[in-house]
């Protein structure tokens, strides 16, 4: 069946949720760095932990830089390694930082972007605010390639991680529109949080074929099914959605990897060490959503 996709509008008023994610907040903290240290390779302003290099007299290192951020309850139980001693961390030193990491765990948004006052009622901000740092350190031409493949790489760690958020948003949406009985006869979900649309359809007709559903209602079913990706883009624009923070979350994530992937294939035909030259962050871009198994 044809994939469904949902264009998101960018530009949205952010709720006042809190959005913590345990499963993301280490790979953040990765892709926090990686622009961080975007920031002392360009000599540019620092923006992101500003506060860490005069707290060790220098830029940090990846172990000082989550120490640093990271609350008091999440410090206690963080035993770095020789191996986050680096400038540049990889998955291990994510896995160390999971490692017996409190529930609701959290690190200072003041602390990582104070010149905007960062709280968790506008988390998205963050992101936004994270890459126009990128970009403006990518300008000078002084930032290592290597360094935007990463900052991409765990951007997409983290967005994979958090579109379990925005399913959940997903599935009370479809759920009120087919109402309980249907919803829970007929809608599959998929492996990766997705809607399996074709075994959904295949159910309907089975029943069709087995007398249990009427052909009228099979039509409103299907309908119902055909229009999502509309009613949900709609209920968003009107404000119906409750939950719009994890929307707004995996828009700035998405806009941040484009962003960045734009850069990196800009100086594809140069060596890894190459200094790629920005491109704009544009924060008012259609971002597409797959609603599909595949």
């Amino acid at each position: 069946m044809k994939l469904f996709n949902l264009f998101l509008l960018w530009c949205s008023v952010l709720s006042t949720h809190v959005l913590a994610n345990n499963d993301a907040a280490p790979y953040e903290l990765l892709h926090y760095y990686y622009v961080y240290k975007m920031e002392w390779d360009a000599g540019v302003e620092k923006t992101i932990a500003p506060g860490c290099a005069t707290e060790y007299k220098k830029m940090c290192f990846f172990d000082q830089f989550a120490s640093f951020l990271i609350e008091d309850r999440w410090n206690k139980v963080y035993l770095p390694t020789k191996a986050d001693r680096t400038k540049t961390p990889g998955v291990g030193a994510a896995k160390r930082l999971s490692i017996k990491m409190p529930t609701s765990a959290r690190y200072d948004l003041e602390k990582l972007l104070p010149s905007i006052k960062a709280n968790a009622k506008d988390f998205p901000r963050v992101f936004e605010t994270v890459l126009h740092s990128a970009n403006k350190a990518i300008k000078t031409g002084k930032v290592k390639n290597d360094d935007v493949k990463q900052a991409v790489e765990w951007a997409q760690e983290v967005k994979d991680m958090r579109y379990e958020d925005v399913f959940e948003v997903e599935i009370k949406v479809l759920r009120d529109l087919l109402g309980d009985e249907a919803y829970g006869r007929y809608v599959v979900t998929g492996g990766g949080s997705s809607f399996d649309w074709d075994a959904t359809l295949e159910g309907i007709d089975d029943d069709v074929d087995a007398k249990k559903l009427s052909d009228k209602d099979a039509k409103r079913l299907k309908e119902i099914i055909d229009n999502f990706p509309k009613t949900f883009n709609d209920r968003i624009a009107t404000g119906h959605i409750s939950d719009i923070n994890h929307i707004n979350i995996m828009r700035a994530l998405e806009t941040s990897i484009t962003s960045l992937t734009g850069v990196i294939e800009e100086s594809s035909s140069e060596s890894d060490d190459a200094s790629p030259e920005s491109v704009p962050d544009d924060t008012c871009s259609n971002i597409e959503f797959a609603f599909d198994s595949e």
